[in-house]
């Protein structure tokens, strides 16, 4: 998954020989820079204009308002909400579910996509946005990248499943309500965005009704099995690149704060990233990179075995 820079999608496509998602954070990021500003403010402008001509008329009583500002006004406050609301669309359509366990397909999300993206494109024509660098036109391109980790993951369920011994049953209830209950649950650790948290609840209800007595048959250790693969699976579903923008982002103020930063520093935060921090699942990235295959040790602790005795403080010279 990348922010679509051709390096990387050659590196993946052609070198390794894995599909390349686009990031939905830079798609969604596109559309907020052409957009967030022009509307707030175009709407500002017509709020103060017409709160201008209020006061004039309150002190003369000469000028009135027309209509057809307060039309504007109203014009340009409809496109706000269509933006907006255009804007969650696009977070609740990039989903592997949709109406709690319904399956999301890439030809409906596709077209709910494109539906959303005609909406903001009506946003840029009446309210006359110049996009001068083809923002809009830069996401539309990635439409068919952003879309492409749902088919994807499915694929990977199913992949999974046919190693994973499961009886039908077992098997139905596991991808019927088990995997996308846990799936919801995950993304609503992930948003602390109240709107989006709420459509997540709503999910998480509907994934409830679907619930039946196939766990009273389960032993607590089976069931914490099929739990764990079911989180293991909802974790591999990824719309963003966010467990290395955090870092990255957090190096580039380091880098803009203090003009720069040594190579030993970096090489330490380096490694603080890959062994200590912990995701929702409390796994590091290096545990989730390298699965079982590898283990890793404590970074505290390992610190703790091969520290070397502190440097004894320098003395100082004594003037006679």
């Amino acid at each position: 998954m990348s922010d679509r820079a051709k390096a990387l999608i050659n590196l993946a496509e052609k070198k390794n020989k894995v599909p390349s998602i686009a990031d939905i954070f830079h798609f969604k990021y596109n559309l907020n820079k052409l957009l967030c500003l022009a509307l707030s403010s175009k709407l500002r402008s017509a709020r103060l204009n017409i709160n201008a001509l209020e006061a004039k008329n309150t002190e003369h009583n000469c000028i009135e308002v027309t209509a057809s500002e307060y039309e504007a006004y109203a014009a340009i406050q409809f496109c706000t909400d269509l933006y907006v609301e255009s804007m969650r669309d696009i977070s609740q359509i990039i989903h592997p579910y949709r109406q709690g366990n319904q399956e999301q397909t890439e030809d409906n999300a596709m077209l709910q996509m494109n539906t959303t993206l005609s909406n903001i494109e009506q946003v840029i024509e009446e309210c006359e946005i110049k996009d001068r660098y083809q923002l809009f036109r830069k996401s539309q391109n990635q439409l068919s990248d952003v879309i492409a980790v749902i088919p994807l993951w499915h694929n990977l369920v199913a992949d999974e499943l046919e190693n994973f011994a499961l009886d039908e049953p077992t098997k139905e209830w596991f991808t019927n309500f088990l995997l996308p209950l846990t799936y919801w649950e995950q993304a609503l650790k992930k948003t602390k965005y109240a709107p989006q948290r709420d459509f997540i609840k709503q999910q998480i209800t509907l994934c409830n009704a679907f619930e039946d007595l196939i766990k009273e048959g389960l032993s607590d250790c089976e069931y914490k099995k099929i739990k764990e693969k079911a989180i293991y699976l909802a974790s591999k579903f990824q719309r963003a690149s966010s467990q290395v923008e955090g870092r990255n982002g957090f190096l580039s103020q380091i880098n803009h704060n203090q003009k720069g930063f040594d190579k030993k520093r970096l090489e330490v935060m380096t490694v603080i990233h890959n062994f200590d921090t912990r995701g929702i699942d409390d796994k590091t990235p290096a545990q989730r990179l390298f699965g079982h295959k590898l283990s890793f040790e404590s970074l505290f602790e390992f610190i703790i075995k091969n520290i070397d005795d502190l440097p004894r403080p320098r003395k100082r010279k004594v003037s006679l």
